[in-house]
């Protein structure tokens, strides 16, 4: 037997009911899977997105890490190069004094052999008198005047060799050893201007030390000599045209933990825009013409490291220049001697 035609009408209609409601619900897990899909690919786009730029930072700074570390070597090599140059130029300082104190002791030696021939030729004259009988009171006269004469000529450039070497002797061997030492400091600064001789007669440049006689100072003789030396020189080049007179001096006044220590040339001074950069290594304004840029970079680094102090410069043009250093008198960590 048949179905009623009702009951398939119901059916059907309920059929399409549920048709309808499962298209409802596709539709509607359509659309999350659509939404998902695309939030998961915007999710997959950023991380690709965020992978890549951590690939970029990693490479960054691996080559900003290889920079730096071709940086720091730069840099070594070039602290290396700098400490051999102002190690040279130590040496070369050193080689200076040794060839001008040799020059300056062969005059006095050489007049002192000069003076010596001419006495022996006296005696050999008076000698040959004497033999002959032909001797006179006036001839023992004259060759105890001649005596006298060239003993004084000869003892006078004998002190005056002995004095030059005693000087290098001390400042030569100073600066060949970074020992502390309480020394008589104006007694030091006058062998340290001897040792300069050679330089300074062939100018017109004389030195002044203001310096209280009875001040003994704890420090770095050889440090101390070659500072001054370097400063000097720096003047001698810098400062002063050729043939011009001048003056420098070198005053001294207890400090607080030592002394302070000022040198001023008169001289032409140092322009306004160089003064920033004066104690930079290399930095000259006579460079091929007698600066290394090291001579003042080389007093700045033992003022510093060496002794331990400070050192500043002022200057005007036309008015000449004045470093003044404070430096401490300790060698050991304790406080030092200036007394």
């Amino acid at each position: 037997m048949s179905e009623a035609p009702a009951d398939t009408g119901e059916r059907i209609a309920t059929l399409e009911r549920r048709i309808a409601q499962l298209e409802k619900i596709n539709h509607a897990l359509t659309d999350r899977v659509e939404r998902s899909t695309s939030s998961f690919g915007d999710s997959y786009s950023l991380f690709t997105h965020n992978l890549t730029l951590q690939r970029h930072v990693e490479e960054q700074t691996r080559e900003l890490q290889e920079s730096n570390r071709q940086l720091h070597k730069a840099l070594s090599d070039l602290q290396s190069a700098t400490d051999q140059m102002i190690q040279s130029e130590k040496l070369a300082a050193l080689g200076s004094l040794v060839a001008g104190i040799a020059h300056e002791v062969n005059t006095p030696l050489g007049i002192g052999v000069t003076a010596a021939s001419h006495l022996e030729e006296s005696v050999i004259a008076l000698e040959r008198a004497f033999a002959a009988g032909a001797m006179k009171k006036s001839d023992l006269a004259n060759f105890l005047a001649t005596c006298q004469e060239t003993v004084e000529i000869i003892l006078g450039n004998l002190t005056r060799a002995a004095n030059l070497i005693q000087s290098f002797k001390k400042i030569a061997v100073d600066q060949s050893s970074e020992a502390w030492q309480v020394i008589a400091l104006k007694d030091y600064l006058k062998d340290i201007i001897v040792s300069l001789t050679p330089k300074l007669k062939k100018t017109r440049i004389r030195v002044d030390i203001r310096c209280p006689e009875d001040l003994r100072f704890n420090t770095m003789p050889g440090a101390l000599s070659q500072i001054v030396a370097n400063l000097v020189g720096n003047s001698l080049i810098h400062a002063f045209a050729e043939g011009e007179e001048g003056v420098i001096t070198l005053t001294v006044k207890p400090g607080k933990q030592g002394i302070v220590l000022i040198y001023k040339d008169d001289g032409k001074g140092i322009a306004r825009e160089h003064l920033p950069r004066i104690f930079e290594p290399f930095f000259t304004t006579r460079r091929g013409q007698g600066g290394s840029g090291l001579g003042l970079h080389l007093v700045y680094n033992i003022v510093t490291r060496n002794l331990g102090g400070s050192i500043g410069v002022s200057s005007v043009p036309g008015e000449g220049a004045t470093f003044t250093l404070d430096l401490p008198g300790t060698g050991d960590g304790k406080q030092g001697t200036a007394g």
